[in-house]
């Protein structure tokens, strides 16, 4: 079962919350993070680095790359 966790970030000063759905998984977690309507997903590398991996089907403007790193700053964190 998936499981809702908030993320707070301050992005040039703004303070943002944003919602991630969590996926536990045979290998570890995923998270999938709603930024700015695109669907990002956040899951360790073989590296145990996080990647962001966008929908195949997207094609537009990617999400802002400074949010997706203070996503990824907080997930480190914990």
């Amino acid at each position: 079962m998936d499981q809702i966790v908030e993320i707070p970030v301050e992005i040039r000063g703004v303070e943002r919350v944003f919602e991630a759905r969590v996926h536990a998984w045979q290998y570890g977690m995923q998270f999938f993070i709603d930024i700015d309507g695109v669907e990002v997903m956040l899951e360790r590398d073989d590296a145990g680095a996080f990647r962001a991996i966008l929908p195949a089907e997207f094609t537009d403007k990617p999400p802002d790359k400074e949010i997706i790193g203070a996503i990824i700053d907080v997930l480190e964190s914990l």
